[in-house]
């Protein structure tokens, strides 16, 4: 059946012709329409033929007007450390006392040493090669918060050390969270 509906279909389109030509020239017609489109699109109000460069320029002022108060706020501490370091002074609203020792918030130190228990208590649970190759990495961050406050008390007003002490404070939990994390699974598996 369906080679006899191919069939007929094969043969019907065998019979049209290969070209046909309109009765009359069409281009005339295509062209004056596509004249009037482009003219009723001039005459049409609307947002989509208002000037794109008040637009780009409010863009760009915008985008002037954040680089330069992004600047500012890196810049402006910057400014102060360095005149302070200098010998000068700073206005007292902008001095800060800076301590190069562990925050000493109770809810901090209590969190820390909850997390340095269940460090100590998981860390057997570890193999012996990755049990040592935690501690070496303990010994290294503690290492590396003791060489930044000792460079911290040479240069009290370097931003930089400033946060890479936090940055070991925060690497130190780091380690105590992913080793009792890691061991989790081991913990609910012997229950």
């Amino acid at each position: 059946m369906n080679s006899e509906i191919s069939g007929s279909v094969d043969e019907a389109l065998a019979r049209l012709p290969r070209e046909l030509t309109p009765a009359r020239d069409l281009w005339p017609a295509i062209a004056q329409a596509m004249h009037e489109g482009a003219a009723n699109r001039q005459r049409e109000p609307g947002p989509a033929r208002w000037p794109q460069w008040p637009v780009a320029l409010a863009a760009s002022l915008g985008l002037v007007g954040l680089v330069g108060a992004l600047s500012w706020s890196v810049l402006r501490p910057q400014a102060t450390a360095s005149l302070l370091a200098q010998g000068g002074t700073a206005a007292p609203a902008q001095q800060t006392m800076v301590s190069f020792e562990a925050p000493r918030d109770a809810a901090f130190l209590s969190a820390r040493a909850a997390l340095q228990s269940t460090y100590e208590g998981r860390l057997a649970l570890l193999a012996p090669a990755t049990r040592e190759r935690v501690r070496a990495d303990l010994e290294t961050i503690r290492k590396a918060n003791a060489d930044i406050r000792d460079a911290l008390s040479r240069d009290p007003a370097s931003p930089l050390l400033q946060q890479l002490l936090r940055s070991t404070w925060q690497q130190e939990i780091e380690l105590y969270t992913g080793v009792s994390q890691a061991t989790e699974p081991m913990l609910t598996r012997r229950t």
